[in-house]
């Protein structure tokens, strides 16, 4: 995960900044207002120690960094897994609306207890209190009052804090057109498949996972995390050079990434080139069109059927549907070309004993038979969590007879399994 930065605006106000994005955190009586959002604020609070207790939704805003709502699903996953309180949500009754409708469309479904089925919880009630400000919310001693684009905080009749006055002076789209003009394009074909994962972690700890796939022309990026131009630009990459993305589902730390590439598309005027499922695309642009409402114009959609190969020139795609804890479906892949084959997991419950049960066989180890190298997301910790045990992965490692990797998991020097290596380029020849 790229570096981000704590400044001090004034006494009172904090910001914390990354890739051309920011929030700004407000002390008062009343704890900490943290005004806006963006990918990975949960760690980003966590990395510098912050706990707010209310939290103000803006207009949603996106550039080609990201937007300001993504990173609030893994706030209140942060809550419900690891325990927190129910922060205060204000804003404007259409702003506070349209971030619940966001969140409720994948934060309030998980598994049963018996992780067969998929149940809609609670949750968003329990750790999303919402209170619409017209024009103001108000708690005791602290005022937050909305005009139009600005937000004005008051403490005690104190002026804390004043939207208009605190705006960053850079445009984070001409910082990002500065960064890719001096990075080299490379439009050299591959004439093996070639693997980078450009993040191997979750939403809780390190760059989420995604990966980069090369074959002749083609550059497939699955699951783009965010802040686009400045991660792939780590690791060498140029984001132009990317040719298709691929989304296996619709959970926060998969689509970090979707916003900024509706904005270069739009910046651009070349159409994204989008591969998933249909219904992870319904969902995507029912969250995404109340942000860019030219949705269709910016994208070319070619849906994925697990029925059906698909041919990308000399690159062949075959996908299932995993068995994972959203009702639009979730994708696992093999990536076919050059005579070798690389499979990705995407998130999935296996469990020999659940498929038992749910009798499906493309989750049995013989789906990635064929695959030279496996990357297979993994919990090393919870064997009754939503994702795949260690020891399972262990057991389908046994049972086929190319490698396998772990990955979506925090780091481990010591793992019990070998783990993808992030930044490394993985070659199939």
């Amino acid at each position: 995960m790229n570096k981000n930065w704590l400044t001090s605006i004034t006494d009172k106000v904090k910001r914390i900044e990354h890739c051309g994005l920011y929030v700004d955190l407000v002390s008062t009586s009343r704890g900490t207002v943290r005004v806006g959002s963006m990918p990975d604020i949960a760690k980003f609070l966590a990395h510098h120690g912050f706990r707010e207790e209310t939290v103000v939704v803006p207009n949603w805003e996106a550039s080609m960094a990201g937007d300001n709502y993504t990173g609030e699903e893994f706030v209140l996953w942060q809550a419900q897994v690891k325990g927190g309180i129910q922060k205060q949500y204000t804003g404007s009754p259409k702003n506070l609306n349209q971030m619940h409708r966001h969140l409720d469309e994948t934060f309030s479904f998980f598994f049963d207890p018996q992780r067969l089925s998929i149940i809609k919880k609670r949750w968003l009630t329990k750790w999303f209190g919402g209170h619409p400000a017209t024009p103001s919310y108000v708690n005791g001693p602290l005022k937050i009052k909305f005009q139009e684009d600005n937000i004005l905080i008051s403490d005690h009749g104190r002026s804390l804090y004043d939207r208009h006055e605190f705006l960053p002076l850079y445009d984070p789209n001409l910082e990002i057109n500065a960064l890719l003009s001096e990075l080299p394009r490379d439009n050299s074909s591959r004439d093996c498949l070639e693997i980078t994962p450009i993040g191997s972690g979750n939403g809780f700890t390190g760059t989420v996972s995604n990966v980069v796939i090369r074959f002749g022309k083609y550059v497939i990026w699955i699951d783009p995390c965010g802040y686009p131009a400045h991660t792939l630009a780590q690791h060498g990459i140029h984001w132009d050079d990317i040719t298709h993305i691929i989304i296996t589902h619709n959970h926060e730390d998969h689509i970090q990434g979707f916003s900024a590439f509706l904005k270069r598309a739009e910046h651009t005027g070349t159409r994204i080139q989008l591969l998933t499922g249909k219904g992870v695309y319904t969902l995507l642009k029912k969250q995404f069109s109340p942000l860019c409402p030219a949705f269709n114009s910016l994208i070319d959609i070619t849906f994925l059927d697990p029925k059906r190969p698909l041919d990308l020139g000399p690159v062949r795609i075959e996908s299932r549907w995993n068995h994972h804890f959203l009702p639009y479906g979730t994708l696992g892949f093999r990536i076919s070309a050059g005579g070798k084959s690389f499979g990705y997991s995407g998130d999935t419950k296996f469990d020999e004993n659940i498929n038992t049960i749910l009798n499906r066989e493309e989750l049995t180890p013989e789906w990635f038979a064929p695959c030279n190298l496996v990357f297979h997301e993994i919990d090393f910790d919870n064997p009754s969590s939503v994702h795949s045990h260690w020891k399972q992965v262990e057991a389908l490692q046994r049972a086929i007879p190319g490698q396998v990797l772990a990955y979506h998991t925090p780091h481990l020097d010591n793992a019990p399994l070998a783990l993808v290596q992030e930044g490394h380029s993985y070659y199939l020849d």
